[in-house]
């Protein structure tokens, strides 16, 4: 056509092996192109590439090639869990239509969710920066694998046929179907043999090819921004309160008897409140109370980084440390938490995250973790009948376990 066969070209600044080193065939650290293609694949080659930001060095080796796999097997995962249990039922997507109203909470959120990862992928690829749609599309798959297809399984594994049920299938399959083709630039080998198996064994009349298919357009009847906060916010007590018990010495499986939360929004708290059965299933914890103030759970305390201070205010480094030893600790870490930034003397000084460091202790009788302003503890006081409770979910484990 005498045309150029692209308008726009981007390298990374170098590609190195995994440890940073020069690639070379003496130094026996050269990957060649089809051993590569062969053993990590290339659509866990691609993933890394599309990763990488174009103006940093791109570390490439077999490392992090199964750190892009696990991901890669993630997409796949939840793709798998649908075919398997929709072939099972034998559910047929086009003799069902989505209705809001039969749609629970986390239906519409992971719905919300996709829109937006589809809203922002437009926004990144027009702007070239596959990085950030990639960034975007991980923390998606998070939400969608450990969040919304865990915490739904037993709506797929009831025998009943119910609309319940069919309503978890039809927002299960137009994520899949709305993402892949939203990722297939990037993935087009993987997402092209789940489109054949997905959409062309399911729909009439579809395109051949998932890549002969327009690229998904954003919804915004489906994007409810107070929901993925709320949702979010949830999910982050959960991880939180998670991350408190692991600081302990009790497991998982040992009943606690309460979980206190601290957050400022009004609204996020109502709603942790409302769906309370999620924070007590996921924690494995009797009762939830929300607390006016974090530091009824945690005290803080706020030490400079020295080695970040020091190049940026050198002699001030001593005025910065009286500072923050004058200061009220947890105002600092709300002040922090909500802009990012510490602002000391009337702006003499701005401190961001990375200039100081936040040490926590939790009250006595209880583990707690604190994170983008939303506290949470854990009471560690245990009855004979949680510690008996305690016991026999061990029991049941070990039964399952021989089965």
């Amino acid at each position: 056509e005498k045309k150029p066969p692209f308008k726009t070209l981007l390298g990374h600044a170098l590609v190195k092996d995994e440890d940073g080193k020069d690639m070379h065939k003496s130094a026996g650290n050269a990957i060649w192109f089809d051993d590569a293609a062969e053993k990590m694949g290339v659509d866990v080659m691609r993933w890394m590439y599309a990763c990488q930001n174009v103006e940093h060095n791109l570390l490439f080796g077999y490392g992090p090639a199964n750190d892009a796999r696990k991901k890669l097997i993630t997409l796949w995962n939840v793709y798998s869990f649908y075919a398997t249990y929709a072939a099972v039922d034998g559910f047929d997507p086009g003799t069902h239509s989505l209705n809001p109203k039969t749609m629970t909470i986390l239906d519409r959120w992971i719905m919300a969710k996709t829109h937006l990862l589809i809203k922002d992928a437009w926004k990144a690829l027009e702007s070239y920066e596959v990085a950030v749609f990639m960034k975007s599309f991980h923390g998606f798959l998070e939400d969608l694998s450990n969040w919304y297809v865990r915490r739904n399984r037993r709506r797929f594994w009831k025998t009943e046929d119910d609309q319940d049920k069919n309503t978890a299938y039809l927002t299960l399959y137009h994520v899949l179907t709305h993402t892949i083709r939203a990722v297939a630039p990037v993935l087009p080998f993987v997402t092209e043999m789940i489109y054949q198996n997905l959409v062309r064994n399911s729909e009439e009349n579809t395109p051949e090819s998932i890549h002969h298919c327009d690229y998904p357009d954003s919804d915004d009847k489906w994007i409810n921004e107070d929901l993925i906060q709320n949702v979010d916010s949830l999910k982050k007590l959960v991880e939180l309160g998670r991350s408190a018990r692991s600081q302990s010495s009790q497991k998982i499986r040992q009943p606690l008897p309460k979980v206190n939360f601290a957050v400022e929004s009004n609204s996020i708290a109502t709603f942790v409140l409302e769906n309370q059965d999620i924070v007590l299933d996921e924690l494995n914890v009797k009762s939830i109370e929300r607390l006016t103030e974090a530091g009824q759970l945690i005290s803080y305390q706020i030490k400079p980084n020295l080695r970040s201070l020091g190049q940026k205010y050198g002699k001030g480094l001593a005025d910065i440390r009286n500072l923050l030893n004058q200061s009220n600790p947890t105002e600092l870490v709300t002040e922090i938490q909500n802009s990012g930034e510490i602002t000391l003397n009337k702006g003499e000084f701005v401190l961001s995250r990375d200039d100081v460091i936040i040490e926590t202790e939790a009250e006595e009788g209880f583990a707690a973790a604190s994170d983008s302003g939303i506290t949470v503890g854990l009471s560690l006081e245990l009855t004979e009948d949680l510690i008996l409770e305690g016991m026999v979910r061990d029991l049941v484990r070990s039964v399952q376990n021989m089965r």
